[in-house]
């Protein structure tokens, strides 16, 4: 989506657009992304906006893009800690309004648009492969049964599902309890002891 254009001005104004278009989708979900926005929270001309994004959808697109971090990602320590870790960070962002607004836009999108389903994808599609690991090396450590690495989808399903179900078909507000309670109620068939 994005253009390529070696005059460093032009990379620095583009820079600068897609940081405004970035903060602003964080701030007030996709509707706030307009090219006037951009611009004005840029400092640059709406003019160079729409240079660098001919239409709405592409502006959005690259913001959208520009904000994705993996779901999940793992080091050395205990699964159990950083899974409860990184879902605290994550229910905190998904009780934010614009949360609903962003993964709604990602998720109705990508049924009909090449690289909003990549995005998606960045999002959400590769949790289980980090996961996989990170189940192995629990393995390796005690923590938890041989076998487990081969149901890193459905874990991350049995985790991620009931949190997603709450906060989106419920409108509950998340806290550290539920996602304690749907950590352990995912690794519990796989501990040592079951």
């Amino acid at each position: 989506m994005s253009r390529t254009n070696e005059d460093p001005r032009a990379r620095r104004s583009r820079a600068a657009a897609l940081t405004a278009a970035t903060e602003l989708l964080v701030e007030g979900g996709p509707e706030r992304v307009t090219h006037a926005a951009v611009a004005e929270r840029a400092g640059v001309g709406r003019a160079t906006v729409y240079r660098h994004w001919p239409d709405q959808q592409t502006l959005l697109f690259d913001a959208l893009a520009n904000d994705v971090r993996p779901l999940l990602t793992f080091d050395e320590g205990p699964v159990r800690h950083q899974l409860v870790t990184q879902l605290e960070q994550m229910a905190d962002w998904l009780n934010q309004p614009v949360a609903v607004s962003v993964i709604a836009t990602v998720v109705e999108r990508a049924e009909r648009d090449e690289d909003v389903r990549r995005i998606r994808e960045e999002m959400f599609g590769h949790a289980d492969e980090h996961f996989a690991g990170a189940l192995a090396a629990a393995v390796e450590l005690g923590e938890l049964r041989p076998g487990v690495e081969e149901h890193a989808r459905e874990l991350v399903s049995r985790i991620l599902g009931p949190l997603l179900f709450q906060r989106f078909m419920l409108g509950a507000r998340l806290d550290k309890d539920m996602v304690i309670s749907s950590v352990d109620a995912a690794l519990a068939p796989w501990l040592p002891s079951a």
